[in-house]
């Protein structure tokens, strides 16, 4: 007999169990770095948060856990969501993509109950039939996590231009470039909205984080940021040996494109990476931008895919 229950303090042991054997299944190659190693008290503080605050439900068939789903609530542009990280989902391998079904038809009922019309999934991309049954009753793919050990590859490129760290004194024409970017990505309209920078955030990056940056004849014309640690964090499955592009990320100047410019500065930051002996270097990148969906996995291998689903507000 299979039935859902709210989840309980003593039922997340078994649920964490069932999630590191889904990881194992999914997650784990040399390209990822293994999180269970760990990050296992991670995901037991966010299942304990979310099972207080009646945020998590399990799955049993008789008197045995099958699936866990507990997730979070925000507003993602101004949108009322509901959101399910990597940490806040795992099925047994045994009928899986049914127990997804049961689980996820539960979960939504009280979601859009509370007018959480705005369903964010993350998933392992290699959970093909999970994925598929996600595309097929609405969710659309729009961010993906990808990762890639720093000693698989050691590039050897030619570039024309200057490869070097930014520091404090280039502050005021690295957010010249950061809110060019932005420029860029609000003028098409398949991209998410971005913040604006400031020169403050950019100046506090740079206490631990690199911002690379490409240049002709002196001027910025590509820029490349990464922290070193981003440490164990639930969503994207860093841990204490990852580094992370991030916070301004990548961005090459339009007239730049195709030169070769965006490999020079990743070789660059896989070179650090080696050298303060970071193992794992990750990235994140939408789906619908054609120059990061073509550039970042031919380096990375893809880990999680983020899906989106919309209920029509008229429900």
């Amino acid at each position: 007999m299979i039935r859902i229950v709210p989840m309980k303090a003593e039922h997340i042991p078994d649920a964490v169990n069932l999630w590191k054997e889904q990881f194992v299944r999914y997650c784990y190659s040399n390209s990822f770095p293994d999180f269970t190693a760990g990050g296992l008290p991670v995901i037991n503080a966010y299942l304990k948060e979310q099972t207080e605050k009646e945020n998590a439900i399990i799955i049993k068939r008789d008197s045995d856990i099958i699936g866990y789903l507990a997730w979070m609530y925000f507003d993602f542009h101004k949108e009322r969501t509901a959101f399910l990280p990597t940490a806040a989902h795992a099925a047994s391998s045994h009928d899986d993509i049914r127990i997804y079904e049961e689980m996820y038809y539960h979960a939504a009922q009280k979601w859009v109950d509370d007018k959480r019309f705005n369903h964010l999934w993350m998933t392992y991309s290699d959970n093909h039939p999970l994925r598929e049954k996600l595309y097929d009753i609405g969710f659309g793919s729009y961010v993906i996590d990808a990762c890639q050990s720093t000693s698989a590859l050691n590039l050897s490129v030619t570039c024309d231009y200057e490869i070097s760290s930014a520091g404090i004194k280039d502050v005021d024409e690295l957010l010249a470039f950061a809110n060019l970017s932005n420029d860029y990505y609000a003028a098409s309209p398949v991209f998410l909205k971005r913040n604006e920078y400031s020169a403050a955030e950019i100046t506090e990056f740079l206490k631990d984080g690199y911002i690379l940056t490409a240049r002709d004849k002196g001027r910025i014309i590509g820029v490349m940021s990464f922290s070193l640690d981003p440490g164990y964090h639930f969503e994207h499955l860093t841990a204490a040996d990852s580094s992370s592009i991030k916070f301004i990320g990548a961005f090459i100047h339009s007239d730049y494109r195709g030169r070769g410019i965006g490999t020079a500065l990743l070789e660059k930051v896989f070179a650090i990476c080696r050298e303060k002996r970071k193992s794992y270097l990750h990235v994140s990148f939408e789906t619908a931008n054609p120059d990061a969906i073509h550039f970042w996995p031919k380096y990375f291998k893809p880990a999680i895919h983020s899906v989106r689903r919309t209920i029509n507000k008229d429900i």
